[in-house]
């Protein structure tokens, strides 16, 4: 992944990939989502929040995501060339609060890579997308896997760009695909002014744990 950074000059989001604690390399593995700069270097580490703990009406039926991995601890954003980038996986879309802690930590854009299953991604993947992006004003960028799997397991796909005010940039129901748009900071800041939503949160949690944020990663 590294390499390929480097040799396509890009900064590269990808997820989710099974590693240890960066201190604990024989500890139980984190689902983890890496920025990578266009320098093959690791700008941040996202390991997942909410794992995928589910009873499912589809031929898998069982999933338990926490018999593998370990939870995560921390909300992660992190500077890029596009805007501050706050990174979540997958299942993180069903938690808001997660979300209003990236917008609150900076995020203009947030990343979401992800396998829904054909079922639950029907139902609510189109939504939970565009009102992540409404609600905190950013661009969500979430690419999908789509298909059938050993398991059995199905993926819903439908890859997508959804800018702050919830529209749909581009989108790749099934298959390979390159999505590409735009940011117009100058109307996400305009939208932001105009619908100042951050500013009028009235209701936090009480007593709930806050994740730690990591503004910067330490490798």
């Amino acid at each position: 992944m590294k390499q390929t950074a480097r040799d396509l000059n890009l900064w590269i989001v990808a997820g989710t990939l099974p590693l240890p604690p960066v201190d604990q390399p024989t500890a139980k593995v984190h689902a983890c989502s890496l920025l990578v700069n266009d320098q093959g270097e690791t700008v941040a580490r996202y390991d997942k929040l909410h794992l995928f703990d589910v009873d499912v009406a589809d031929n898998r039926g069982r999933y338990r995501e926490s018999d593998d991995y370990a939870y995560g601890s921390g909300v992660v954003v992190a500077d890029t060339p596009v805007g501050r980038v706050g990174l979540t996986v997958c299942y993180d879309l069903r938690f808001p609060e997660l979300y209003s802690e990236l917008r609150a930590a900076g995020a203009e854009l947030i990343t979401a890579p992800s396998a829904f299953t054909a079922v639950t991604g029907a139902a609510h993947w189109d939504v939970l997308i565009r009102a992540r992006a409404i609600e905190t004003q950013c661009y969500v960028l979430a690419a999908a896997q789509g298909g059938t799997h050993p398991g059995p397991r199905e993926t819903w796909g439908h890859a997508a760009i959804i800018d702050p005010w919830g529209r749909v940039l581009a989108q790749q129901d099934q298959g390979e695909a390159v999505l590409l748009a735009e940011r117009d900071s100058s109307e996400q800041a305009s939208i932001r002014a105009r619908m100042p939503v951050s500013n009028h949160r009235r209701f936090f949690s009480q007593g709930a744990q806050r994740p730690a944020r990591n503004d910067e990663f330490k490798a």
